[in-house]
């Protein structure tokens, strides 16, 4: 037997004593490409409109690698990697300066704890909150609302106990860095704690109730945010996903004329049906979004969207979306030319793989 012969064999051996328990299953790969064009009437970047991007701009948004696996104990890895214009904002930890970046989108382990009901979670993971998430091929529109980025984090670093009450219920404990950071330093304070309850009983309804409390990013200051998210499928081809938030954070909201430091609140909900029929479907949004101190009359802020699709192939999506926001004091446009409402147009190409 030659040198070689006898080392792949040494290695087979080897391999046939490791227990199956440590075998992974995967990975499987999957993902997206979305490509979209954004037409924005103010001539400028509306900051509510969390991927809006450039007017009158060609983006591609994101090119998407998701990889998932896991082990015959239960055990199970996500990780998602994303490059693209959608990346700058998601902050991106390697940035052409051109506009895009690459982006850890999330990569997170999970594993069963011995022979209980529970599971603990660790790394970074998108958030609980909220009906849209960054894929948008999955959304019932194109853009995100006013609450996306604004009044709940893209996603969290950190971990998390979970408990399995029943195949419906669970409940999750934990603590995170804050919202979409990596790291806190020691002016942070502690971690931000995180709780949420998930909920699903099938087409009927799904949901989760989700919380942050804890010291915001530089500060010790707190910041408090609750969260009901929702879903209904019970009249055939419809999904109607609805969202409640209220989220403060303290002494973030200016002075008043004492000098005294005030809190900063928000008031958030939205509708959002999809209805579909074969290939074609179409999405609508509403939402509402209010930003006060206490101190003064407050800005409130409405957005609607219609959103309509068509699937040219099983895997492809194409959709154009008008969006329209409504606010009660002038925030749009450029400095000289500011107005109370802003439109927009945006078309999207994706394919899901």
């Amino acid at each position: 037997m030659s040198k070689t012969s006898r080392t792949l064999a040494i290695a087979a051996g080897a391999l046939s004593l490791v227990p199956s328990i440590l075998l992974a299953d995967g990975p499987k790969f999957t993902g997206y490409v979305t490509s979209t064009y954004n037409k924005d009437f103010s001539d400028t970047t509306n900051g509510y409109n969390y991927y809006g991007g450039k007017d009158a701009s060609f983006q591609l948004n994101a090119a998407h690698l998701s990889i998932n696996g896991g082990d015959s104990a239960g055990a199970t890895y996500t990780i998602d990697l994303d490059a693209g214009t959608d990346g700058t904002h998601n902050g991106g930890v390697i940035n052409s300066g051109n506009g895009w970046a690459f982006d850890v989108q999330q990569a997170f382990v999970t594993v069963p704890v011995l022979k209980t009901p529970l599971s603990l979670t660790g790394g970074k993971f998108m958030t609980s909150e909220g009906i849209e998430v960054m894929n948008s091929g999955v959304n019932p529109t194109i853009t995100r609302g006013l609450l996306f980025g604004q009044v709940e984090p893209v996603a969290t670093t950190g971990a998390y106990l979970t408990f399995k009450a029943s195949d419906a219920v669970s409940v999750s404990l934990g603590g995170v860095n804050g919202w979409d950071n990596w790291q806190i330093s020691e002016a942070d304070g502690i971690p931000m704690a995180y709780a949420k309850v998930a909920l699903g009983f099938g087409n009927p309804f799904a949901g989760t109730v989700s919380a942050y409390y804890g010291p915001q990013v530089g500060t010790r200051n707190n910041l408090l945010s609750l969260d009901l998210t929702g879903l209904n499928k019970s009249v055939d081809n419809l999904a109607i996903n609805f969202q409640g938030n209220y989220l403060v954070k303290a002494k973030a909201g200016g002075t008043d004329a004492t000098g005294k430091a005030l809190d900063l609140s928000y008031v958030g909900f939205g509708f959002q049906p999809v209805y579909t029929i074969g290939s074609a479907q179409v999405g609508f949004r509403y939402e509402f979004l209010s930003e006060g101190n206490g101190d003064s009359k407050g800005l409130f802020l409405n957005s609607i969207s219609l959103a309509p699709g068509y699937k040219l192939t099983q895997s492809s999506l194409v959709r154009v979306e008008y969006r329209i926001d409504l606010a009660s004091e002038k925030i749009f446009g450029k400095a000289n030319d500011l107005s109370k409402n802003d439109q927009v147009v945006t078309a999207e190409l994706n394919y899901t793989f």
